[in-house]
């Protein structure tokens, strides 16, 4: 069980675990792949004030048959159509997310913010030709519509293999052109390249290697873009001709050189700004999961992924000031910027945060106008995708009718009336709560007296990052009515951990109580406390804890660890890292408290 958790809940991941093979389709869906919509019956919007994309539209008229838009304009007479009166409202295209990872219900989740497009940066390759056949189709449809990356370039041991998801690698340039050639047999619509040589966490594949990606992908026409995490990397492919970023640096601030470069190469950034707040422990997706326009759509597992983040310290190289500082250069300096979330990473959720990051590019300097863009008309232009991203004659009529005038106010895109997905209106019913679990029998997390399994049946256990692809290590054992702990961290691992852990086989109810305290001692220096709860899939809330080598009682609010879900609460672990190095401590009296 405590394995499970923890390759469920890895500390800090930045791009979750990819189980992807939730997405194949079911027999039902590939049997609508290809119809047309049966309902040809027309759908007439009246009186709408309409952003299509580039340009804002005054009091304009839209049929809508067969999925597609048939006719736009002024006092439009379509008899026997179905009419919505859009007097006070506005009409823009279905927002398309330029970064995600899309894995279980992402496609159907995404929908109901609007969000009916996903560019996604890393799937499982057996996915790919089911959703080319269905984004074609005009049939009716609840989920978003995927192109894809398909895998990713790295090298063994790179960033991308420690998902336990088996990964096509790459080691050397003589292997670009046949690993790229098996992408396209595939169906990749575009190459995602990992480069972080200068990463002291992961291995990278190297300048050459890169280089002859990029060039194979050119030769049979497929973009290639580049996960960077450094400034230095990303100028290095810019230099190889690399068509866009997938990420915007933060480690320091951007060169006049770098503007220069990005201008001549016409490359394309995808900021993805939300994650990287999450990631420089900012509290975005804890308000954006609170605010009345978004929560009541957000089903359990959004909600707590909104409220988690990567532990209560910044990660270095991360800043989000120097981000948008970066964005904003290069967007005043012509480059284009695509809206991108990342989701669905600590801090994030499917759909929901498409619109934090419009907010997020209006921090940066973007005009509301140029934000809509950056999530639409660009982002379709910036992949080819012909059929959508705009309010035009012949495209699939996907779109987002909205209660107020985003290029008033960029919050407005919360502000949702209805969606149309292929003509289609998408339901859109606030979710109802859902049930607590049994609650807890008994408070007392710990019995070390009597073994490693407590009242209420939380069996302890070792926990390292090992199963994650780290090489830390862990070890446990009764003492004198405590439980000793001996671990070595190793820092060739991003995020490493090891430690104990507690866990029970079903989830219970622990809204009764508002604190968890535990006598501690051992090594001197911080460690972590993390929980784990409901369907959480990201980084597990947690707090860091001073340890000395003499006994003292911690106390941890409960509401202190950000997105727990204490009517489905399974376990917890108090671990060191990542600061490296040997640790021994000893537990004990491990209590809830009211």
């Amino acid at each position: 069980m405590l394995a499970k958790i923890f390759y469920n809940s890895v500390i800090g991941i930045i791009i979750l675990m990819l189980t992807v093979l939730m997405l194949l389709p079911t027999p039902a869906d590939l049997a609508t792949v290809g119809q047309q919509n049966n309902n040809s019956k027309s759908l007439l919007i009246k009186n709408a004030s309409v952003f299509n994309g580039e340009e804002a539209l005054a009091r304009q008229d839209i049929e809508i048959r067969d999925g597609l838009i048939q006719q736009i304009g002024s006092d439009l007479v379509v008899s026997d159509a179905e009419t919505i009166d859009a007097h006070g409202k506005t009409l823009i295209p279905g927002l398309i997310d330029a970064h995600t990872h899309s894995f279980a219900n992402a496609l159907g989740a995404t929908v109901k913010f609007g969000v009916t497009t996903h560019i996604d940066m890393f799937s499982h390759p057996s996915i790919l030709t089911p959703e080319k056949e269905k984004r074609v189709s005009v049939a009716q449809s609840s989920e978003a519509d995927l192109f894809s990356a398909g895998m990713l370039a790295t090298i063994e041991g790179g960033h991308g293999t420690q998902f336990g998801i088996q990964v096509d690698t790459i080691n050397s340039p003589d292997q670009a052109k046949q690993w790229v050639a098996r992408r396209a047999q595939e169906g990749s619509d575009f190459i995602k390249i990992v480069y972080m040589p200068y990463s002291s966490h992961f291995k990278s594949i190297d300048r050459a290697t890169a280089a002859a990606i990029i060039d194979a992908a050119h030769e049979i026409g497929l973009q290639a873009l580049a996960h960077v995490s450094s400034q230095r990397a990303a100028r290095e492919l810019l230099e190889h001709d690399v068509d866009g970023l997938v990420h915007i640096f933060a480690d320091k601030k951007v060169s006049d050189e770098f503007i220069k470069l990005a201008q001549s190469s016409n490359v394309f950034v995808i900021p993805t700004l939300a994650v990287i707040a999450s990631a420089a422990n900012e509290s975005l997706g804890m308000r954006l999961a609170d605010d009345p326009l978004i929560k009541p759509f957000l089903a359990p597992d959004q909600y707590q992924q909104l409220q988690s983040g990567y532990g209560d310290q910044k990660i270095p190289g991360f800043e989000l000031s120097i981000a948008l500082h970066n964005v904003k250069k290069l967007h005043q300096a012509g480059v284009t910027i695509l809206a991108g979330s990342d989701a669905a990473n600590p801090g994030t959720a499917y759909g929901a945060s498409v619109h934090q990051e419009l907010r997020l590019l209006r921090r940066a300097g973007l005009s509301p106008k140029e934000a809509l863009r950056a999530a639409t008309m660009s982002v379709a232009d910036t992949f080819n995708l012909t059929d959508r991203g705009r309010i035009e004659v012949g495209m699939k009529a996907d779109l987002v009718l909205l209660n107020a005038n985003p290029l008033t106010d960029i919050i407005a895109t919360r502000d949702i009336y209805t969606i149309f997905k292929n003509g289609q209106e998408i339901e859109r019913e606030p979710n109802s709560k859902q049930s607590l679990a049994n609650d807890i029998v008994d408070p007392n997390l710990s019995a070390f007296e009597d073994g490693l399994t407590s009242p209420s049946a939380f069996a302890w256990s070792k926990t390292d990052d090992t199963m994650a692809g780290g090489q830390s290590s862990a070890s446990i054992a009764l003492g004198n009515k405590h439980l000793s702990v001996n671990v070595t961290v190793d820092p060739k691992f991003m995020f490493p951990w090891a430690g104990a852990g507690a866990f029970t086989q079903d989830a219970v109810n622990i809204s009764p109580y508002s604190r968890l305290t535990f006598r501690v001692r051992g090594t001197n220096g911080r460690y972590r406390v993390m929980v784990f709860s409901g369907a959480q899939t990201g980084a597990p809330p947690s707090q860091s804890v001073e340890v000395s080598d003499t006994w003292s009682t911690i106390t941890l609010e409960l509401e202190n660890f950000r997105g727990l879900d204490v009517g489905n609460f399974y376990g917890l672990a108090i671990v060191a890292g990542p600061e490296q190095g040997e640790f021994k401590y000893q537990l004990d009296d491990v209590k809830l408290l009211p």
